[in-house]
């Protein structure tokens, strides 16, 4: 199979996984959402979270160590699988036995007994870590697909089940352990790797080259991605940092919609161009203004119909998380117009650049988070915007530095979606004022998203028909048979 087969094929599970993921995900938590109070998310999205920091001391990059490494020895596998396994079990056993303290730490002696529980998970996502690399490193995206399709499932199933049946905060502990259960089992019997009882160093050692610095960056990245949610619990409550994780669950499923596929298609697009700097900005100039068309539509629309969205889907319990919830699709758009940063400085030759930014984001998301709790959450998101906003500034100025590329360009690439969104806006506001005061919220948010939609597509089309244009063919090139690239390269 050639390499454009395998990328094409790739790509198409791909999409598979992240759109099935997310609507199985949707599904579940909508349902969840109704059955379950706002303690119950907000002490398993403590859990998770100290569950995602020290899953990174479990895996450290070995699998990112083992996808990159070409001379892979079978010694290699069987080093990177009992050293995940033991890391998890050491970091398993820990758990449990500081569970108490480290539930007083966190801010909440009732996360003593779901800590316990939900670390078991560790060991088993270490049991199939290296079965899932091997199916990475092969670009067979089919089995890994099925896997998390399946897992999701189960989980999805007891979860919702034992909800129904009063069970509360287990009702998620419970989930994340059957979806980790099933995805192990599907991978061990579709895998023929089966490790031996042996270990080596020097072997260890090769893959730590690699690894390590991935642990660091990824290491930085969650903490700039969770220091909300931990700041919240620590300091608001849990009941808070529930109603938080309703808020930010659209954004999150927005943004995974639009970020994920185009940082999957744009490292590899823009390292092609490399050596060519006149063209590697001009594909990030092409890129960033389709990027700014979809993401100002998706995530400022977002926000402009949250007051219906959140009652609608999730229940009207949860009504009081709208504003929470559009500063956070407001929050989504600026980390998705800055999709292209990562793959462009690594382009350029500034993965310590990026690393070095990566430092400044992580401390600057901490201090607005310590800082902005102190006067209410939407305080804290706002200067989450604020702070990424600022590192926006030494990041561009580099790029301009190494490669050549306009700031002012750049950003010049959002000036019309942007006024097309705030049209959006003021042609929603317009329209709501004009409904009679008892109209349903459905008929509502129909006319929120007829009108705005509408009004964005009328700003496009008189100032920028020829993006529309563009983005057409993208879709029509990414579901035919053309091979014109995602991100064109014009010179």
């Amino acid at each position: 199979m050639t390499l454009k087969t395998q990328v094409s094929r790739g790509l198409k599970w791909q999409a598979i996984s992240i759109i099935g993921r997310q609507l199985l995900s949707f599904l579940v938590f909508t349902t969840l959402t109704r059955l379950l109070e706002p303690s119950a998310f907000g002490l398993v999205g403590l859990v998770m979270v100290y569950l995602g920091f020290v899953s990174m001391f479990a895996e450290q990059g070995i699998g990112t160590a083992l996808i990159q490494r070409q001379n892979l020895e079978k010694a290699h596998l069987d080093t990177a699988f009992w050293f995940n396994f033991g890391c998890a079990a050491l970091l398993c056993l820990g758990t449990i036995v500081l569970a108490h303290p480290l539930a007083i730490l966190l801010g909440n002696e009732e996360l003593v007994s779901p800590l316990r529980w939900a670390s078991l998970g560790l060991v088993l996502s270490a049991l199939s870590t290296i079965h899932s690399t091997l199916f990475i490193k092969d670009m067979d995206f089919r089995r890994p697909t099925i896997r998390l399709l399946l897992a999701s499932s189960m989980g999805g199933i007891v979860g919702v089940s034992m909800a129904f049946a009063g069970y509360g905060v287990w009702a998620l502990v419970l989930q994340q352990l059957t979806t980790a259960v099933t995805g192990t089992i599907f991978l061990w019997v579709v895998s023929d790797y089966r490790p031996s009882l042996r270990f080596s160093k020097k072997h260890l050692y090769d893959l730590f080259g690699v690894s390590s610095s991935t642990f660091f960056t990824t290491m930085l990245w969650f903490v700039t991605c969770r220091v909300d949610q931990i700041v919240i619990g620590r300091f608001a409550g849990v009941p808070a940092l529930g109603l938080y994780v309703i808020g930010s669950k659209l954004p999150e499923m927005a943004k995974t919609m639009t970020h994920e596929p185009l940082a999957g298609i744009a490292l590899p697009a823009l390292a092609k161009l490399q050596n060519d700097p006149p063209k590697l900005c001009q594909a990030i100039y092409d890129g960033m203004e389709l990027n700014a068309l979809i993401s100002f539509a998706i995530f400022v629309g977002s926000a402009a119909t949250t007051s219906e969205l959140i009652p609608l889907i999730f229940g009207p319990k949860w009504a009081a998380v709208a504003g929470a919830s559009s500063l956070l699709s407001l929050l989504g758009l600026v980390y998705v117009l800055q999709v292209f940063f990562h793959p462009a400085l690594l382009a350029a030759g500034g993965a310590k650049k990026w690393a070095i930014l990566n430092g400044w984001l992580t401390i600057g998301s901490v201090v607005a988070c310590l800082v902005g709790i102190q006067f209410s959450v939407s305080w804290l998101v706002f200067g989450l915007i604020i702070n990424s906003l600022l590192v926006s500034i030494p990041t561009l100025i580099f790029l301009q530095k190494k490669i050549g590329l306009s700031p002012l360009k750049f950003c010049q690439t959002c000036l019309i979606p942007a006024a097309a969104s705030l049209a959006m806006v003021g042609a929603i506001w317009i329209s709501t004022t004009l409904l009679p005061v008892k109209t349903p919220l459905l008929l509502i948010l129909i006319s929120k998203v007829v009108v705005g939609a509408i009004a964005y597509v009328a700003v496009m089309f008189v100032f920028k028909r020829s993006l529309l244009e563009k983005i057409f063919r993208t879709g029509r090139n990414a579901f035919g048979n053309n091979n014109e690239p995602l991100v064109p390269a014009t010179s």
